[in-house]
């Protein structure tokens, strides 16, 4: 940065610097060394290290090169100050080190400054000096130390930076350990962030990403993911759900289960999957894998579901498709309900009457099939996932040669497919 001069019209501070004595350095600055560091000591707890310490040389380095280069200078304006400006670099650095914000060492410099001053005010009393070498010299003061606490602020700065940089690397690097291959991972200094006991994956679409200045400082994004997700420590409490609908700002998300961080791939992979079903469940914008747990299982192996579903609807493989889907249509009801004919009717939207004949037609075609819970089970399992994708059951096999059908078991208290208390 551009050194701070004295004012070029400064002719009395020239004169003035020129008189003093020329062993300053050595009857002054040891005193006036040990004053400030003292000064900043009592001032400010944080520096308030024991006075043989090596945290209290430093500041006593500090200092002196600080009260040596200001001497220089006065001597010579357009001199170099290296070793001093990287001094006061470095000085800032240390304050991010110990984790202090500027403002601590921000404040050391003013009480340097003061006592400083209340130092040459001193040693002028002796001296024949004009207000305006004594108010140049006030101005030289001022601007040396305010350039010193610039070089400082640099100094933090970068550091602060150099630290945020390493730290997101750290957490990005957390982040894809925990949701990548399974792996010991355990907690990263560099990362800043203590692995909690759980955690929550929120899967975003790809191509997508979050206001990021909404979500909580601990939460953990991988930006460069073409499906991104975040990590968010702990349950989806309340006020997480408020802050993740806030940052997506309308875009829709879906969030795993809550795991242990050995299992966050696992989070993740279902939150991802829940996203892809997003559309045909219509959960609103943030979709919560623990309320659609049933669909996730359904829908986890789509080629093995396509199998159970021919194998639980090969029966009805002989109708055609206009005929085959009224009927599935009525069978997943009734599994799902099992409720009489009018209440069935009703959901269908189609006539009593209607529903009773559907129902004799799938005790004619399906027997005993249905009688055994297994494979009522496995059917209603297909119905349902066929009804979340959305699309036409697949074609069922050709059964295999049966004889004709018998009575039917699928009403078990009555034998037969139809509503209670109906009649044979």
């Amino acid at each position: 940065m551009p050194r701070p001069l004295p004012p070029p019209e400064s002719a009395e501070l020239r004169e003035l610097v020129a008189a003093l004595s020329p062993d300053v350095r050595t009857s002054v600055v040891p005193g006036l060394v040990d004053e400030i560091v003292e000064r900043i000591r009592a001032a400010i707890p944080a520096y308030a290290r024991p006075p043989g310490s090596a945290y209290n040389r430093v500041i006593r380095t500090a200092v002196e090169r600080n009260v040596l280069g200001f001497l220089d200078w006065l001597a010579d304006p357009a001199g170099p100050l290296d070793r001093r400006d990287e001094l006061c670099r470095k000085m800032g650095a240390f304050e991010v080190m110990e984790g202090r914000p500027l403002t601590v060492i921000q404040s050391a410099y003013r009480a340097a400054t003061q006592v400083a001053w209340s130092r040459i005010r001193a040693m002028l009393d002796d001296r024949v000096a004009s207000v305006l070498a004594v108010s140049a010299l006030a101005e030289a003061v001022i601007a040396y130390m305010d350039d010193a606490a610039a070089l400082s602020r640099e100094g933090y700065e970068r550091a602060k930076a150099e630290a945020c940089d390493e730290r997101a690397d750290a957490r990005l690097a957390l982040l894809r350990a925990l949701v990548g291959p399974p792996s010991p991972v355990g907690p990263d200094p560099a990362a800043d962030w203590p692995l909690p006991d759980e955690v929550t994956l929120v899967a975003l679409p790809p191509g997508t990403l979050p206001v990021c200045p909404l979500l909580d400082a601990d939460v953990l994004l991988d930006p460069e993911d073409p499906a991104p997700c975040l990590l968010v420590p702990g349950p989806l409490t309340g006020d997480r759900r408020a802050m993740l609908q806030a940052a997506l700002a309308g875009e829709r998300a879906a969030v795993g289960l809550t795991v242990p961080p050995a299992r966050a791939a696992d989070s993740l992979r279902w939150a991802r999957r829940l996203l892809d079903l997003s559309d045909v469940l219509h959960d609103g914008t943030l979709t919560l894998c623990e309320d659609h747990l049933m669909s996730l299982w359904l829908l986890a192996d789509g080629a093995l579901m396509d199998q159970i579903t021919r194998r639980g609807l090969a029966p009805l493989a002989p109708l055609s498709e206009r005929r085959r889907l009224p009927l599935v249509d009525t069978l997943a009801v009734w599994l799902r309900t099992r409720a009489p004919a009018t209440r069935i009717s009703e959901e269908l939207g189609v006539h009593v009457q209607t529903v009773r004949y559907r129902m004799r037609v799938l005790e004619h075609l399906l027997g005993d099939e249905l009688a055994d819970p297994g494979t009522r089970f496995a059917v209603e399992a297909a119905l349902r996932a066929r009804r979340l994708r959305a699309g036409p059951a697949p074609e069922p096999a050709a059964p295999p040669a049966k004889p004709s059908a018998k009575p039917s078991a699928l009403h078990l208290r009555a034998g037969r497919l139809q509503e209670p208390g109906a009649g044979t």
